[in-house]
């Protein structure tokens, strides 16, 4: 094992304002994030860094020896990073599947705008499916894509798996458990195919050997969850872009037999084109994902 930059940030912040949950905030960290750096930290020392005080939580002896010596790495990495982010400019073109965009973009464009102030973004929201014929035609430099087909040449970096459901308005009363021959008649809203809502539609209804009587097709995600709430059709979608509908009554997930698949969501850029621009979107969207609950990292 070895020490890592992120050990020593989340060491010295902690030392610094007395606190996990304040240094995970200092971070724009989960709070058991910066809890995992601290004890990776010690056990590759070898010794403790901190201990309990009454309610709060002291530096030890190594602690103590520890914390000049990380400020001034850190010192240090900051004066490169300084040095390197006056140097990435320009404009980068991003894309982003809309459900995704609707719970991540705007953290996403404060965080870019924050670390990397020089670089400004020209962003696409769609379906995984459209950006990524815009990928092929070279119209994007990155983009974030869930279940995308693939191309030669296109490199995908996975970034976890977003909880897809069925989700219906309270008035169609379904449930309490429900399997495809349910929804077999009602109204399914989705994206056009080969669109991944289209293909997680058609497979889950695939398992039971059934095929959907009625798909009414939208191209906008968020449209889709609009219908759904309004009572004239269902859909499934992420679970995390309908929370505000869940939690205000509109929408509710459907407990369903067999279980959906999540999503699985990618960086998308071709092989050779890893820019610095690149490279700062994705410091960026892999800090906003590891301070939200969003994707579930898979194994």
């Amino acid at each position: 094992m070895r020490v890592t930059l992120a050990q020593l940030e989340a060491f010295f912040w902690v030392a610094q304002l007395g606190s996990v949950q304040l240094a995970a905030r200092q971070l724009n960290l989960a709070q058991p994030t910066v809890s995992l750096r601290i004890r990776d930290l010690e056990q590759n020392l070898g010794r403790g860094l901190f201990e309990r005080s009454g309610r709060g939580i002291r530096l030890t002896d190594a602690g103590v020896n520890l914390l000049d010596r990380a400020a001034a790495i850190l010192d240090e990495v900051g004066k490169i990073k300084s040095e390197t982010v006056a140097e990435i400019g320009g404009t980068i073109r991003l894309g982003f599947a809309e459900g995704f965009a609707m719970v991540c973009l705007a953290p996403f464009v404060e965080a870019l705008r924050r670390d990397y102030p020089g670089l400004r973004p020209d962003l696409s929201v769609a379906t995984s499916s459209a950006l990524e014929r815009d990928m092929a035609a070279h119209r994007l430099d990155l983009a974030f894509l869930v279940n995308p087909v693939g191309q030669p040449g296109l490199r995908m970096q996975p970034l976890g798996a977003q909880p897809t459901a069925w989700a219906a308005a309270p008035a169609w009363g379904l449930g309490p458990r429900v399997r495809p021959a349910d929804l077999r008649m009602v109204p399914i809203f989705t994206n056009p195919p080969p669109s991944a809502m289209y293909r997680q539609i058609m497979d889950w209804f695939g398992l039971a050997g059934l095929e959907p009587a009625r798909l009414d097709i939208c191209t906008s995600v968020t449209v889709v969850a609009h219908l759904a709430a309004s009572g004239v059709g269902i859909g499934l979608l992420p679970v995390k872009m309908i929370e505000p509908q869940i939690a205000a009554g509109t929408l509710r997930i459907l407990d369903v037999v067999p279980p959906v698949e999540p999503g699985h969501v990618f960086a998308c850029f071709w092989e050779g084109a890893e820019t610095p621009a690149v490279d700062a979107a994705l410091r960026c969207i892999r800090q906003v994902l590891g301070a939200m609950d969003y994707l579930v990292l898979e194994r």
